[in-house]
């Protein structure tokens, strides 16, 4: 994505990437696609976890999971456990901007790498650390994303009325702690001429119930749980996807209005008329007699056809895409957010920060990193000579 001119926002800014799954290397590509320098430091011979999740990408040996979450990056081997690998990174840390790591809490510090040992050589660094959740008793527990959903309440809200709870097809509690992560390093950034470096600690626990939102609003109003209700709403009708006659189509009606051109657009004029659906608290008290009316009837029509009638009439609807059709959608092919990168043979589209700014550009079209491929290229003579002797 271009602005009016080729500079970014993070340009000059160098980030200490100690993170691997999810939550930190989203936080970290975040920056990358911002302009910042990232610089992964990997385990020697291992490297980020997800580089052996597979599958991989075409006829490279890049797993795809690595892939959409590391372009944009520089990848450094360095053990950080030993003496010599500990002293690398302080003399990187010492000139960098910024340290995001997602270790168990502690981890860092028990390798003379915790935010109180790197300010003293560096007191302007931004210090983040990612964990499962904030000091008290589960601060120890281990932080997996389904762990952190099912604690958070948000697997209790997802999922049909009649059935178990379902865990969000996207790993919500490592993207909501990587978001977190990445609005924090840049705020602490922003005020750093003012207060100096900051420790910032970010979880992915506190972070998730504070997506709640909405829904945590009406079970502190009523003292009821938010009820689970697949793609219904509890306060709006008719909001939820309906089966076509090739796929699902989702409806989202908000007002009166949107209702009468619903009714208007599926040439039924009589169920805005009766009195069972005149409102939306009557649509809500008919809910089932409403979903009996309309199944029939989007059965009928394609996903498509539906999208091409609902866009005309203005009313919002849309289909339910898949993973593989979202990327040949026209919109995100014309609106300039995906990345030009081809891996192994196959284009990876993946959408960069998908925030414009007037004056300035986003993203990269660096593919990511071999493991270790800028260890030189980054670490001093001295510190290269002293990792390699370690390693020996």
């Amino acid at each position: 994505m271009t602005g009016t001119d080729s500079a970014r926002p993070l340009d000059g800014v160098r980030v200490l990437d100690c993170t691997q799954m999810l939550s930190g290397p989203f936080a970290t590509q975040l920056l990358a696609d911002l302009g910042a320098e990232v610089v992964k430091v990997e385990r020697p011979d291992v490297g980020d976890i997800t580089r052996a999740v597979g599958p991989t990408v075409g006829d490279s040996d890049v797993s795809s999971y690595f892939a959409s979450l590391n372009r944009g990056k520089r990848s450094v081997e360095l053990d950080l456990s030993t003496p010599a690998g500990a002293a690398a990174f302080e003399r990187l840390a010492a000139d960098a901007d910024v340290v995001v790591e997602n270790y168990r809490p502690g981890t860092m510090a028990e390798w003379g790498l915790g935010y109180d040992d790197l300010r003293e050589v560096n007191d302007d660094l931004v210090y983040c650390s990612i964990s499962g959740f904030l000091e008290g008793p589960n601060r120890d527990l281990a932080a997996f994303d389904m762990v952190v959903q099912a604690l958070s309440g948000s697997m209790s809200v997802t999922g049909q009325a009649d059935g178990p709870p379902a865990r969000p097809g996207i790993p919500i509690g490592d993207i909501c702690a990587g978001m977190y992560a990445a609005l924090s390093v840049v705020t602490a950034l922003s005020v750093r001429d003012q207060h100096g470096g900051q420790r910032v600690e970010v979880p992915m626990f506190e972070g998730l119930v504070s997506w709640l939102t909405e829904r945590a609003g009406r079970t502190l109003a009523t003292g009821d749980p938010y009820p689970r209700m697949g793609t219904a709403h509890p306060s709006l009708a008719p909001y939820r996807a309906f089966e076509t006659a090739d796929g699902w189509f989702a409806v989202a009606v908000g007002s009166e209005g949107t209702w009468d051109a619903l009714c208007d657009a599926i040439d039924r004029p009589d169920l805005a008329d009766d009195p069972r659906f005149e409102t939306n608290a009557d649509r809500v008290a008919h809910r089932e007699e409403l979903t009996a009316e309309l199944e029939p009837l989007f059965a009928e029509r394609s996903a498509e056809a539906w999208f091409d009638l609902f866009r005309e009439r203005g009313v919002p609807g849309a289909p339910v895409r898949d993973t593989a059709e979202v990327f040949e959608d026209p919109q995100l092919r014309e609106s300039d957010v995906t990345a030009n990168l081809s891996l192994g043979g196959i284009d990876m589209p993946l959408v960069q920060f998908p925030a414009r700014f007037s004056g300035l550009s986003t993203g990269t079209d660096r593919v990511p990193p071999r493991l270790g491929e800028h260890t030189r290229e980054v670490l001093d003579d001295d510190a290269l000579e002293a990792v390699e002797s370690d390693g020996e």
